[in-house]
């Protein structure tokens, strides 16, 4: 099954907001979502099956709403703390 990371215009400011090196490792974990975000990502406070919480780099996380219907992944929040 193919998943496919959701890239709007508030996504994509977000992104652009993280530093430079936050940039490679947040393309990898955006390809990994794509393949399987159960694989790469826990749940995200109480377990619903839908938000998960996924690392990246050093310093960097990801909570993301999967939704399995239409095997999207929308982004919820993103942080860098390096």
């Amino acid at each position: 099954m193919t998943w496919r990371f959701l890239t709007g215009p508030h996504t994509l400011d977000q992104l652009a907001g993280l530093p430079p090196e936050a940039r490679p490792p947040v393309l990898a974990l955006i390809e990994r979502l794509e393949e399987d975000p159960y694989r790469c990502s826990a749940p995200f406070g109480h377990d619903d099956g839908l938000t998960r919480e996924a690392v990246f780099g050093d310093w960097g996380t990801m909570v993301v709403l999967c939704n399995p219907d239409t095997c999207q992944v929308t982004m919820l929040a993103v942080a860098w703390t390096g």
